[in-house]
């Protein structure tokens, strides 16, 4: 029964993938679409084995047992089912929106999950497997989008978009299982797929709506990161206004945020985002206590020397972590292989870039978004795993002008002499 179920759904969306115009009009094939999806399906099937048979705490498996009871729920009692969502227990009521803990906000994105699983149950019949084929058909979506910017600004980097925008390892393993990393990346991707198809088309309502929509899902889902996109929205906006002066537009854009970040609680100490960030890591310091690849962590005060201190090793530990000769745990060997060829390929780049290289203030938000937010996993997280999964989506993001930038005939020639 689960076969079959999982067999007709897959065969469903695939024809879904050759019939809806939104793919039809990617510049990719039918053929190459197909392949793709089903190089997710293949990551999603492993990655659903390894939760639930392998790890033996999972939060996608988690997630589904909740949405299991959201379920029940819906057709035992809808009215509490609708009326859930709002339901509030705790003292500071609807405050503490940037808290990890005793926080109406914090739990908000795991009903989110829950209820989108819940209607998800309606026609997988609860199984945990085809719940997942429904998510990636969604993050597909994304990355579809995604590819649709970018070959618009590099057309003749067909296969390295591909690679980093649907067979990024680290990318595809974490946003192919139930959780919030794909949401994220399914955001971010039609977010920027909106803006940009306002600049080069027209303006458009549709657009501006279904942009206010993917932000509130990010500020729902994970709300420092939606701190982390306003200001690169904020400059993207405006280099695109002023494109010869597109860099200078991000580094004044922030400067600006830099100072009213750290200025923020001189407003009152409900608005103080350094707390927020010294208070986040303080709740995962305590979670990595009872992991098993916790890394020590300096702790981080609310104030601007104590950040300008803790930046190296956020740094360090955001892209550098695993290291491949130091490995805490064999599950982490792919990753630590990752990101090392990254950082190899990284420095080969500095020599064997593209000379004439024009940059479109996309790049930009791309690279000051997601350093952003790696600056703020490095600040905030000392688990492995978790960093790992946290950064993955946005190494997509980051690799994308190093691949395109890169000048491969001249970078491979070196082999060939070699």
């Amino acid at each position: 029964m689960v076969y079959l179920l999982f067999i007709f759904y897959g065969i469903l969306f695939c024809w879904l993938i050759t019939r809806i115009r939104f793919f039809n009009t990617s510049g990719l094939s039918k053929k190459t679409l197909l392949v793709l999806f089903f190089i997710r399906i293949f990551s999603l099937l492993v990655g659903s084995y390894i939760n639930l048979y392998v790890l033996p705490v999972s939060d996608s498996v988690t997630f589904h047992n909740m949405g299991i009871e959201e379920f029940n729920l819906l057709f035992h009692n809808p009215h509490q089912y609708f009326l859930n969502f709002f339901h509030n227990s705790y003292v500071s009521g609807y405050s503490r929106v940037f808290n990890d803990y005793h926080s109406y906000w914090n739990n908000l994105r795991t009903i989110l999950i829950a209820k989108m699983l819940s209607i998800f149950d309606i026609f997988s019949f609860k199984i945990f497997w085809i719940n997942t084929l429904f998510f990636n058909f969604l993050v597909f979506i994304g990355c579809v989008a995604l590819y649709k910017v970018f070959i618009h600004l590099f057309p003749k980097c067909f296969y390295q978009l591909i690679f980093c925008v649907f067979l990024l390892p680290s990318a595809l393993f974490f946003s192919a299982m139930i959780h919030r990393d794909g949401l994220i990346f399914l955001s971010l991707s039609m977010i920027i797929y909106h803006l940009f198809l306002m600049k080069t088309t027209a303006f458009s309502w549709k657009s501006i709506f279904i942009i206010a929509l993917f932000l509130m899902l990010i500020f729902l889902v994970r709300n420092f990161v939606f701190i982390a996109i306003i200001p690169a929205l904020i400059a993207w906006i405006i280099a695109n206004k002023f494109p010869k002066h597109a860099l200078l537009s991000f580094f004044i854009v922030y400067f600006i945020t830099s100072i009213l970040f750290f200025c923020s609680g001189f407003i009152s100490s409900k608005t103080n985002l350094p707390q927020f960030v010294s208070e986040r890591q303080k709740s995962f310091i305590e979670i990595g206590k009872m992991g098993n690849s916790t890394i020590p962590l300096k702790p981080l005060s609310p104030n601007f020397k104590s950040y300008i201190t803790n930046a190296p090793q956020a740094f360090n530990h955001a892209l550098m972590r695993p290291y491949l000769l130091k490995i805490i745990n064999w599950q982490f060997l792919p990753f630590a292989i990752e990101i090392f060829l990254i950082e190899i390929l990284s420095l080969f780049f500095i020599f064997y870039h593209k000379k004439k290289i024009v940059v479109n203030p996309l790049i930009y938000f791309c690279l000051f978004l997601s350093m952003g937010v790696m600056l703020e996993i490095g600040y905030t997280v000392p688990i492995i795993g978790s960093i790992v999964r946290y950064r993955s989506i946005y190494f997509t993001l980051l690799l994308i002008p190093v691949f395109c930038y890169m000048d491969w005939q001249k970078f491979l020639k070196l082999f060939k002499k070699n």
